[in-house]
């Protein structure tokens, strides 16, 4: 009986098309979900992530995080996370958080945990952040206390 079962499963796989072989059927992937999530079903954690973000063949991001949760195909939850974004001059802006969440469907980076954020010109420091990764918008949230630095008291004077 074990036989039979396993000359007919050979047969019907002798029977589908060789171009139909080793592939697995494609999972359609909506303009608001990120393809790789598809290898990872909801609720799958990943520690020590870092995600770099390209334009136009420049490096504008690299977002690290000590865990990367998947909640849908379309949403995931970051913990302790450190982003340095690079400006085209060159300029680099860090910010810091505790915990964030991502949406791909409206490309929104939202905390509602202490964040810092410090550049060459100001640090900041929030309540929480709201981002836009759309149009690299973002408003810090909260009682916020800003430090603007002045460029000027940070020379050395010529010839010293």
């Amino acid at each position: 009986m074990k036989h039979r079962a396993a000359i007919l499963c050979t047969l019907a796989l002798l029977m589908t098309s060789p171009a139909a072989w080793g592939k697995v059927p494609a999972d359609d992937v909506a303009g608001n979900e990120f393809p790789g999530l598809q290898l990872l079903p909801p609720g799958s954690k990943i520690k020590g992530i870092s995600l770099p973000r390209y334009e136009k063949h420049r490096v504008t991001a690299l977002i690290m995080a000590d865990l990367m949760e998947i909640l849908t195909r379309s949403d995931l939850a970051f913990t302790t996370i450190r982003a340095n974004l690079y400006a085209e001059n060159g300029e680099l802006t860090k910010v810091n958080c505790q915990k964030a969440d991502y949406s791909f469907r409206d490309k929104m980076v939202k905390s509602t945990t202490t964040t810092e954020v410090d550049s060459t010109s100001f640090t900041a420091k929030g309540t929480g952040v709201t981002f836009s990764t759309a149009t690299n918008v973002g408003f810090l949230r909260g009682a916020v206390h800003t430090t603007v630095k002045n460029a000027a008291l940070n020379k050395k004077p010529k010839g010293q």
